[in-house]
């Protein structure tokens, strides 16, 4: 999925997808003011939705304790 960029009140929205080897999806969103998103470059912008993925990841494919 190609990322989706929505613009609402002065607050620039930009919607990603990720898939997993396994065939899981994570979905999510980066929201910024104008000024912000137009001084964040493309390589900032993928930077940011890695990391959301990597954490996303590390936390469903944490070991599960028993309390």
């Amino acid at each position: 999925m190609e990322d989706i960029v929505n613009q609402i009140d002065n607050q620039v929205q930009v919607i990603f997808e990720r898939t997993t080897d396994q065939g899981m999806t994570f979905r999510d969103a980066l929201w910024f003011t104008q000024d912000d998103y137009s001084n964040t470059t493309p390589e900032q912008i993928l930077q940011l939705q890695q990391e959301r993925y990597n954490n996303w990841l590390s936390f469903i494919n944490a070991p599960t304790t028993e309390g």
